[in-house]
């Protein structure tokens, strides 16, 4: 299976966390995936320095006349596990493979928040987008075209809250682990 990754997993280093193999830059397939748009409103709970924010981070939304990038990456069920912990509060969504730019042979799933609790809204209190998480998306920027770091670039703009800097955690310990610390030979209890 294909897995559709737009926010940190475009960063080779960042998506390596999750995952046993080593991967390489070739396994992070860059692609247009029609129907669907970028947005700042997925609410995870973290901390700066012990103090417990909303942190805002990109989702998926449905949209029919648009289309937004991000990577591929081939994926094995095991792997799929280990990549739900680390986006907990995402739903797991099927894309048709005929969405994609590229001829492909399986359907794309993709992590997207659906719970309307953990969806951001306008006036929001509390709600901030960790500069770190912009460095993680623009750090891997030197990997891609030139036309896939100007269309990405286009969610990098006009942000909905404001940029906090600092280094966060997840406030959930699992979650924390996964996308921060990576997995280890000793995380099979969580497979």
């Amino acid at each position: 299976m294909y897995l559709f990754g737009y926010g940190s997993l475009i960063n080779l280093s960042s998506a390596q966390k999750s995952f046993k193999r080593v991967l390489k830059q070739e396994d992070l397939i860059p692609v247009n995936i029609k129907g669907y748009e970028k947005v700042w409103n997925s609410i995870e709970d973290i901390k700066f320095d012990e103090i417990e924010l909303n942190g805002i981070f990109l989702n998926l939304n449905k949209s029919p006349l648009s289309s937004t990038n991000g990577v591929l990456i081939k994926i094995t069920n095991d792997e799929l596990e280990i990549l739900k912990l680390r986006e907990k509060n995402y739903s797991c969504i099927n894309i048709e493979a005929s969405k994609a730019n590229i001829p492909l042979d399986e359907d794309i799933i993709a992590f997207m928040t659906t719970n309307k609790e953990k969806l951001a809204k306008k006036n929001d209190k509390n709600c901030v987008i960790p500069s770190k998480y912009i460095d993680i998306l623009t750090n891997s920027f030197t990997s891609y075209s030139e036309d896939f770091v100007i269309e990405y670039s286009k969610c990098l703009k006009n942000y909905p809250y404001p940029l906090k800097e600092g280094t966060y955690t997840f406030s959930d310990a699992i979650q924390n682990k996964f996308a921060k610390q990576g997995i280890s030979d000793n995380d099979s209890k969580y497979l």
